[in-house]
C-alpha cells in the first residue's frame, strides 16, 4: 500500500511512521508526510497513493474539507482519520472514511484499519481485472459502494438517495408500491410530506444513475416502482456459494474471501436486518459443517474458518474452545497462550470466567510441554 500522512504535528507524523514501519505483515510504502493539507493536495495531483492517514484538526484546513476534496478527485482513495477528539467520528463516516483512529493510536486499532483498507483496495483491483467492464457492481458485504460501468465509485448526493437505490435494488425482481416504500423509508413523516420526499428522491436517483450511464433506470407502473438496471454484486455471489449442496476447500475459501462483513453492516436500515441475519447464519452454518466433517489436511483453512466464526460471534464459548483445541492439536504453544489470554480478556468484558472445559484443556496442554 502506498501511504501518505497528513498532520500538522510533526511528532504525531513521526510516531505514526514508526508504528507503520514496525508492521512488517503489511507491504507499506510511505510516499510522503505533510504538515499542511495544501502540500498533500499538490502531491496527490501527481503521486499515486492508496491510503491517507489524515488529521482532522489542522491549522490551514479542516480535515473534513481535505477529505471531501480528495474523494472528489480520487473516489477510490482510502482515508483513515486520526485525531484526539472522538466527537468527529460521525462526521468522519459521513464522508465514508475507511476508519477513524483516536490519538494516541494503539497498534491493534492501527492493524484493524490497515486490514480494512487493504481489503477495500484488493476489491477495487479485482473489480478492474475480473468483472465485465460493461457491468455495474454493488459491494454490500461490510461497507457499501457502487461501481459504474467504468468501474468508478458512484458518489451519492444524499443518504436517502443511497437508501432508496439499495431498497429498490434489494427488491429488484419485485415492483414495490409507493406506499410501502414510504412506510419503510419515511415512517415518521405524514403521508403528504413523505410522498413529496419520495418523488424528489426518485428524481434525484434517476438523474444520478443517468449521469453514470444508466438510462431508464427506474420504471413506474400503477404506483409501483422497480429498478431496471443489471447489477452484479457480492450479495448474489454469496447466495450462490451458500446454495451449493456441498463445499470443498475452494468454495470455503471463496466464502471466506467474499464475506467481508455483514450485509449492509454500516447502514442502519430496518428492512435489511432480516437478510443480514439470514446470510450471517448461513455462513456460520457452512463453516461449522466444514470444520466438523472435513478431513482436509489444510490446517490454515480450518484455522481461518474458526477465526471467522469467532469474529462473527465473539463471545461464543464453543468457538473459543474449538479454536484453542485446534491450536493445541497443531502444537503451537505460543499461539495457544495468546489465544487463551485473548479468551480471558474477551470474557472479562462481560464479567464472565473462562469456562471449565477451556481452562482444563489449556492447563493440561501447558503442563505437558
Amino acid at each position: 500500500m502506498n501511504i501518505i500522512i497528513v498532520d500538522d504535528e510533526k511528532m504525531a507524523i513521526d510516531v505514526l511512521s514508526i508504528m507503520l514501519k514496525r508492521l512488517t505483515q503489511f507491504q507499506i510504502d510511505i510516499k510522503g508526510a505533510f504538515t499542511n493539507a495544501a502540500d498533500a493536495l499538490r502531491f496527490l495531483e501527481k503521486g499515486s497513493v492508496d491510503l491517507v492517514f489524515l488529521d482532522i484538526e489542522m491549522i490551514d484546513m479542516h480535515g473534513m474539507q481535505v477529505a471531501k476534496q480528495l474523494l472528489q478527485k480520487h473516489p477510490s482513495l482510502q482515508i483513515v482519520f486520526v485525531t484526539a477528539h472522538a466527537q468527529f467520528a460521525v462526521d468522519a463516516f459521513e464522508v465514508e472514511a475507511t476508519d477513524y483512529l483516536l490519538k494516541p493510536v494503539h497498534e491493534k486499532r492501527l492493524v484493524n484499519a490497515l486490514v480494512k483498507a487493504q481489503k477495500k483496495i484488493q476489491l477495487q483491483v479485482e473489480a478492474h481485472s475480473v468483472r465485465n467492464e460493461n457491468s455495474v457492481y454493488a459491494h454490500t458485504l461490510g461497507s457499501f459502494y457502487l461501481l459504474d460501468a467504468k468501474q468508478e465509485v458512484i458518489k451519492w448526493r444524499t443518504r436517502k438517495t443511497r437508501e432508496l437505490f439499495l431498497y429498490l435494488w434489494f427488491h429488484q425482481k419485485k415492483p414495490m408500491m409507493n406506499v410501502v416504500i414510504i412506510e419503510e423509508l419515511w415512517p415518521d413523516l405524514d403521508f403528504e410530506k413523505a410522498t413529496s420526499n419520495l418523488h424528489t428522491t426518485i428524481y434525484q436517483l434517476r438523474k444520478l444513475l443517468k449521469e453514470n450511464g444508466m438510462q431508464d433506470s427506474i420504471q413506474l407502473i400503477n404506483n409501483h416502482y422497480q429498478l431496471n438496471v443489471e447489477i452484479k454484486s457480492d450479495f448474489d455471489y454469496l447466495n450462490q456459494l451458500l446454495e451449493q449442496s456441498a463445499h470443498d476447500e475452494d468454495s470455503i475459501q471463496q466464502l471466506l474471501n467474499c464475506y467481508e462483513g455483514d450485509f449492509l453492516a454500516e447502514e442502519e436500515y430496518s428492512w435489511a436486518i432480516q437478510m443480514r441475519l439470514r446470510l450471517k447464519q448461513g455462513v456460520m452454518h457452512v463453516l461449522e459443517t466444514y470444520i466438523a466433517h472435513s478431513n482436509s489436511v489444510n490446517s490454515l483453512l480450518k484455522y481461518n474458518c474458526l477465526q471467522k466464526l469467532l469474529e462473527l460471534d465473539e463471545f461464543n464459548e464453543k468457538y473459543m474452545f474449538l479454536l484453542l483445541k485446534f491450536l493445541i492439536t497443531q502444537n503451537k504453544k505460543q499461539d495457544c497462550t495468546k489465544c487463551y489470554e485473548a479468551i480471558q480478556e474477551k470474557l472479562a468484558e462481560i464479567n464472565m470466567p473462562v469456562p471449565e472445559n477451556i481452562h482444563k484443556i489449556y492447563n493440561e496442554y501447558v503442563s505437558k510441554v
